[in-house]
């Protein structure tokens, strides 16, 4: 079972790190966020009406979860306003397994074999090692915002993965954490474009976002469920190989560099992440 998990996991990574790609090469990312919320409302929608409510003591989880999102989605658009995606997404994604690891031990009393922890400790290791040149300087502009993001996602990741246990059903918490925060994300991209005449001028970027929209949400609906079954440190440290397919996806498809610092930190990704798996 765990190994059928772990997969799910991995391929949840992959989608991440594809959908992140796409807004990276947006002209417009503000309205391709909007454009994301679409497939987001129409699933969530169906899924608070024929899935059981959360438990009452879920709430307060799914209400900080919106709030942490927003925080996320602000930060991370300004984190890709400059810098390379292969730099900035592994950036953004890899504080988040230490960060997580210490709260999930501290709120959710979990703790990971020495194996383990060893494998998150370098999981984020050589991830954060990209957000510096020699003389430990920030290594371009947008690096403060995406250590920022990855403040905001181990955040949420704690509190999703309490919640989603406390809820009783993983896939009902998530669906109102969805509805929630997509609802005033479209209303506000809506009105940032100029209301119906975004659809038409900016069709190619509708399309783009339904898509993406469409990638994300299978990405971290397959997290929820995956919280259920794994440790929460756990499923942050393999979710984060998203950032080896981003320098790949930046080598392949947007022509950046692929460094020997960037192949080396992913070296470690990898080792840390089979550690995890051991």
């Amino acid at each position: 079972m765990h190994t059928s998990v772990v997969l799910l996991v991995l391929l949840s990574a992959l989608l991440h790190a594809s959908w992140n790609a796409s807004l990276h090469l947006s002209q417009d990312r503000v309205w391709l966020l909007g454009m994301m919320a679409i497939p987001y409302l129409a699933v969530s929608a169906v899924g608070v009406l024929v899935l059981p409510m959360p438990a009452p003591a879920a709430w307060p989880y799914i209400f900080a979860s919106v709030l942490l999102e927003f925080g996320y989605l602000l930060a991370l658009i300004r984190a890709y306003r400059s810098g390379d995606f292969g730099q900035i997404y592994p950036i953004a994604r890899g504080l988040s397994p230490m960060l997580v690891f210490v709260g999930a031990l501290v709120f959710a009393h979990e703790s990971l074999k020495p194996l383990a922890a060893t494998g998150v400790a370098l999981v984020s290791s050589g991830i954060v090692s990209l957000a510096f040149r020699r003389g430990m300087r920030f290594s371009g502009e947008s690096v403060p915002f995406a250590l920022l993001t990855g403040l905001f996602i181990a955040t949420y990741s704690v509190v999703d993965g309490i919640g989603a246990r406390v809820a009783g059903n993983g896939l009902s918490y998530i669906m109102w954490v969805y509805l929630l925060w997509n609802v005033p994300q479209f209303l506000l991209a809506w009105h940032w474009r100029g209301g119906a005449k975004g659809l038409f001028v900016g069709r190619a970027v509708v399309l783009q976002g339904i898509a993406s929209g469409a990638l994300a949400l299978i990405a971290y609906c397959v997290i929820i469920e995956a919280y259920r079954y794994l440790p929460i440190a756990m499923v942050s440290a393999l979710r984060e190989l998203s950032s080896i397919f981003a320098v790949l996806i930046g080598w392949l498809f947007m022509h950046e560099k692929l460094t020997l610092r960037r192949v080396a930190a992913c070296a470690l990704v990898t080792l840390g992440a089979v550690l995890i798996r051991i």
